[in-house]
């Protein structure tokens, strides 16, 4: 009896054809993968040949497009373009058109809000009520309010513009402001959780009630995906913790090489309002005004397989968890060495802060007859010279306003017109309601949290360290293998 024959090993994208066409249905590049490895489809001596498909996969569509054999169903995803795609599946679009467009992008548990309001409405009644808006928007030498639309829905609005406002300020309980939902409509609009019918009104679609029921479902991540929020969420990631202003660089690119969005100020706002969009969905978490990624958000990134541009690797999402516990771990640290050093070391501690921050003159005071002020300094605010005076309360527990009333009335004793209040603990509620009260000098009060980040930012007892991250650029190796297939037909 002959043994039977063992497949003759064969290409990375001549395997996935043969899987995908045995499954007859999409599957994630990993599960192409095991399932090439177990037939014997592929050998490899490499230590991670999903990636290395991942990125194969990658490069054929960007290189071919249309005419390519795959197509990215959703993110991780590969069907084969002959296909007739289930059309439960999200539409996945060509490659040239996944593109960041949507400005003004909207908090997603916004969008599920007026979804449903929109459904069976006519289009120009959605879009006559933005029509009726422009011309009431007012100028910058008379500026119009739209902060209160239980005011201006009665006085500025009349018919079916005024019954629609109406309703979505109504049915969304006071959560979205119908002056401000541009940006919800272009949405549903790009990826089709609307559409409209042959009467002109516009339906729900199997998207649309998908991106209201699975906050992390299939339309989810298609619309995650084209609007590049998987890719600033790697990029926090890899930064381990930032201000918007340290992703800005990386970010500008990425919309260099995705978006017609070109300028400083668009490239701020898309940035801006996406931070502020996974900070709801709880992807990052916020200390202050630095950012980073919680353990969802590494989670999220990792059933999703990243952005389509980024390596997905397994490595990397352990790198990244790794990267995040170590920085948890060092900022734990700070604060336990900080709320037990010496009280005479840390007001020292806080003038090296204060002279990294463009303090001037900083001086500790005595400790005897101190009057509750620790250290005084100048800072510069425009052409004017200020002095500032800070108390430093090395504590667990709250600040009380007893403190913060003690320190504004010895203010006039150093010439000082602002204070500060830093502390390893935390404040009152009675103390953070006083503390900008009108008419009283400002108090400035920072916590045990946001001084770890002033230290950490300031790079006072800790030293960063940089790791790189290597990451496939699809482009280039698509770019050459077009360009070398030109030159062989010349």
């Amino acid at each position: 009896m002959s043994k039977e024959a063992k497949p003759v090993p064969i290409s990375f994208a001549q395997a996935a054809v043969t899987i995908l066409e045995a499954a007859g249905t999409p599957l994630h590049y990993k599960d192409i993968t095991q399932r090439a490895l177990s037939e014997g489809l592929i050998q490899t001596e490499g230590k991670t040949p999903d990636a290395t498909l991942n990125a194969i996969l990658a490069v054929d569509i960007k290189r071919k497009g249309y005419f390519g054999r795959f197509i990215r169903v959703k993110p991780g995803v590969f069907g084969l373009r002959d296909w007739s795609i289930d059309e439960s599946l999200p539409a996945a679009k060509p490659e040239q058109e996944r593109r960041v467009r949507i400005p003004l992008f909207p908090l997603y548990s916004e969008v599920r809000l007026v979804l449903p309001i929109w459904d069976g409405l006519e289009r120009s009644q959605i879009t006559g009520l933005r029509s009726t808006l422009k011309t009431l928007w007012g100028s910058p030498q008379a500026p119009e309010d739209w902060t209160n639309p239980d005011t201006w829905i009665s006085q500025r609005l009349q018919g079916n513009d005024r019954k629609l406002a109406q309703n979505i300020w109504q049915t969304t309980a006071g959560k979205v402001n119908p002056r401000h939902v541009y940006g919800h409509w272009l949405l549903a609009c790009t990826y089709e959780l609307l559409s409209e019918d042959s009467t002109g009104r516009m339906n729900l679609t199997d998207q649309g009630r998908d991106f209201i029921a699975n906050p992390q479902g299939d339309a989810i991540a298609l619309v995650d995906e084209g609007e590049g929020l998987l890719k600033l969420l790697t990029i926090v990631a890899q930064k381990g913790t930032g201000r918007r202003g340290d992703f800005l660089p990386e970010w500008a690119d990425y919309l260099k090489r995705y978006s017609r969005f070109g300028t400083d100020s668009t490239i701020k706002d898309t940035l801006g309002r996406r931070l502020i969009n996974l900070l709801e969905r709880e992807y990052l978490t916020k200390t202050g005004t630095t950012y980073s990624i919680t353990d969802t958000g590494l989670a999220y990134l990792n059933q999703t397989g990243g952005a389509e541009d980024t390596d997905s690797s397994d490595e990397q999402q352990q790198i990244l968890m790794l990267v995040k516990n170590q920085k948890a771990n060092v900022r734990a640290s700070m604060q336990e060495l900080l709320s037990t050093m010496n009280p005479i070391a840390f007001e020292h501690l806080i003038k090296l802060l204060l002279e990294a921050m463009n303090y001037q003159n900083v001086t500790v005071t005595s400790p005897t007859n101190d009057k509750g002020v620790d250290v005084v300094a100048d800072i510069e605010l425009g052409i004017t010279s200020v002095r500032e005076v800070v108390q430093a309360k090395r504590q667990k527990t709250n600040v009380q306003r007893t403190v913060l009333d003690a320190l504004r009335g010895s203010l006039y004793r150093f010439q000082a017109v602002r204070g500060t209040i830093i502390t390893t603990g935390n404040f009152s509620k009675g103390a953070t309601q006083v503390a900008f009260e009108p008419g009283a000098p400002p108090i400035t009060l920072i916590n045990g949290d946001k001084l770890v980040d002033l230290l950490i930012e300031h790079q006072i007892g800790v030293r960063k360290k940089s790791i790189e991250i290597l990451e496939l650029d699809a482009d280039t190796f698509a770019q050459l293998d077009e360009n070398s297939e030109e030159e062989a037909v010349l």
